[in-house]
């Protein structure tokens, strides 16, 4: 009886080692999942009376386009230093996105990157 109660516990052991590192290498998988900009910011995103969003309203938490320009310098090109100013931030950071996309190349043809290297935008 001790060698059976021994050996199922062992099974039972074995199983449970077994599914924790199944679950363990499934998480990163799960996290990998990026969130929407609308499902990070919750009830934070900001709302106006006709349905659109304003920088200003981005602008109120994220600060302005020089501070932005500030955080963003060592992209090349910058996004926030733009010959068309200060543009609306939902022209390039979209609610239902986890990634920005970029207006400029509705006329031209960048490619953001950061340490010479790719940084991957909504399609």
């Amino acid at each position: 009886m001790k060698k059976t109660l021994l050996v199922l516990a062992s099974a039972l052991f074995g199983m449970s080692v077994g599914l924790s590192v199944y679950a363990a290498d499934q998480a990163p998988a799960a996290a990998a999942q990026a969130k929407t900009l609308g499902q990070i910011h919750g009830a934070m995103w900001p709302k106006s009376k006709d349905g659109y969003v304003t920088k200003y309203q981005c602008m109120q938490c994220h600060g302005d386009y020089d501070k932005l320009a500030k955080q963003t310098a060592d992209l090349v090109p910058n996004p926030h230093h733009s010959h068309l100013g200060q543009v609306n931030c939902e022209d390039c950071h979209k609610a239902n996105l986890s990634k920005p996309v970029l207006m400029c190349n509705q006329c031209h043809n960048f490619t953001i990157r950061k340490d010479g290297k790719p940084i991957e935008l909504a399609k």
